[in-house]
């Protein structure tokens, strides 16, 4: 069964992401990133690139990338993914493959609407049985 782990009281949604995404490359885990559409996806790869003059993320978004593009760590605003380890959520709602993944991250930020949103997810995973860790941040 799928772990479902949410991260709650986070400040701020990219940056946080960042974080996530350096310690699953650390760890040689496969990550996939859902967003909500291609607009999404491109915002938040351009983060990932630019987040730090230093260094970056590297990524992949797809379904515009060819297969031997693809990196460990993938966007997608589709349910396409090859990746099948981690999934982090960036959605409103529970994104339809989720469970093929050995683990889904959900990420709740302190704004109201992220933490009503983040609720109803929770509530939708649990009353389909799921057991849920919450790391308060």
């Amino acid at each position: 069964m799928t772990e479902i782990i949410f991260y709650t009281g986070v400040n701020e949604e990219l940056p946080f992401l960042v974080k996530l995404s350096e310690k699953t490359l650390k760890m040689r885990r496969r990550a996939c990133i859902v967003t909500r559409d291609a607009d999404h996806s491109k915002s938040v790869s351009e983060y990932l690139w630019s987040h730090d003059p230093t260094k970056f993320i590297p990524h992949s978004v797809g379904p515009e990338e060819p297969n031997n593009k693809r990196t460990s760590l993938e966007l997608r605003h589709d349910d396409e993914s090859s990746h099948l380890d981690v999934l982090i959520n960036l959605t409103a709602k529970a994104p339809g493959q989720f469970s093929s993944f050995q683990r889904l991250i959900e990420i709740v930020t302190q704004q109201k609407d992220s933490i009503e949103v983040g609720r109803q997810r929770f509530k939708w995973y649990r009353d389909r049985g799921y057991a849920i860790k919450v790391h308060k941040m």
